[in-house]
């Protein structure tokens, strides 16, 4: 086989790619791949800046010691609590309201413009209103609570560890739901009108027109919301951080393994088995993203 000749203007506009995309490339390199590898070293060491003189060598030692380390495996629990509420939950409310959003009624613009509200406050800005609404002295929601009769004693919201994870959960709809609505309304929307037509003709009612209609034609934007909303569950750090004031909640309560990772290199000063523990929660998101395409991939391809 012959390679086809390339002209000297082709070869021009090779090299113009290739030195156009140079610094694009190098950059990635200085941020993602230098420090992950950098983390992949660490991870292989004992080493912790509280006894530097006991920095040795040990392999898959700080991994080893992962699958037994209880803290670990009740950050794992944790976190899949958290993440069955807020992926399962934020995409099933996000699809709803996308369908709500889709249907024409006044106002329809402006809420759609509201709808991107939570999703522009910053992150820190969020957790710190919802630990004033849920101050378990002056916050507003036991005030409201209060006032319609439905208690007559304050609670401690952020001091129980069911409810503050309860309101973790919450504060994580609320900041992420926005986000996926948009992009299921934009799913929603590029549907062609004549399948909902003839739907209607064949005398399909409002649900049936979405369960037959409306999710089939979804199938690749709910895979996209699915693996987007559990790498950011899985990797929730700055609503913990706020809410609990960097603690990781009571009795640990809102302690997911992301966090646990935090305070074991940044509190603790293990950095060794903290890069192990870093490098575990990269392997988790990638076999959770793996699993959702795979099982919604494989069902559109039967």
């Amino acid at each position: 086989m012959t390679r086809a000749r390339v002209s000297v203007g082709e070869r021009q506009d090779r090299r113009f790619a290739i030195a156009a995309s140079a610094p694009a490339v190098l950059t990635i390199c200085a941020l993602f791949i230098y420090p992950m590898v950098y983390a992949v070293v660490l991870s292989l060491y004992h080493l912790n800046d509280k006894l530097p003189a006991q920095t040795r060598f040990v392999g898959l030692g700080n991994y080893a010691q992962l699958l037994g380390d209880q803290d670990f495996i009740h950050a794992l629990g944790r976190t899949a609590t958290f993440c069955v509420f807020t992926v399962f939950g934020g995409v099933a409310l996000a699809i709803g309201i996308a369908v709500l959003l889709n249907v024409k009624f006044r106002g329809r613009t402006i809420t759609r413009v509201l709808l991107l509200v939570p999703w522009a406050v910053p992150p820190v800005v969020n957790g710190i209103m919802w630990k004033l609404i849920f101050d378990g002295s002056y916050g507003v929601a036991n005030e409201v609570l209060m006032a319609v009769g439905l208690t007559d004693t304050r609670i401690q919201w952020l001091a129980t560890p069911k409810l503050a994870l309860a309101v973790l959960i919450f504060a994580e709809l609320w900041k992420l739901t926005p986000f996926l609505a948009l992009m299921a309304l934009a799913s929603i929307q590029s549907i062609p009108s004549n399948v909902y037509r003839a739907a209607m003709i064949d005398g399909a009612n409002a649900w049936q027109r979405f369960w037959r209609v409306t999710l089939p034609n979804m199938r690749g934007t709910v895979m996209f919301l699915l693996i987007v909303q559990s790498m950011w569950s899985i990797k929730v750090f700055d609503s913990i951080y706020v809410l609990t004031g960097g603690t990781g909640g009571p009795a640990e309560a809102t302690t997911t393994i992301n966090f646990l990772a935090y305070l074991t290199t940044f509190s603790y000063l293990d950095r060794g088995y903290g890069a192990a523990m870093s490098i575990a929660i990269m392997v988790i998101v990638c076999l959770v993203a793996v699993f959702w395409v795979l099982l919604l991939g494989r069902r559109k391809d039967a």
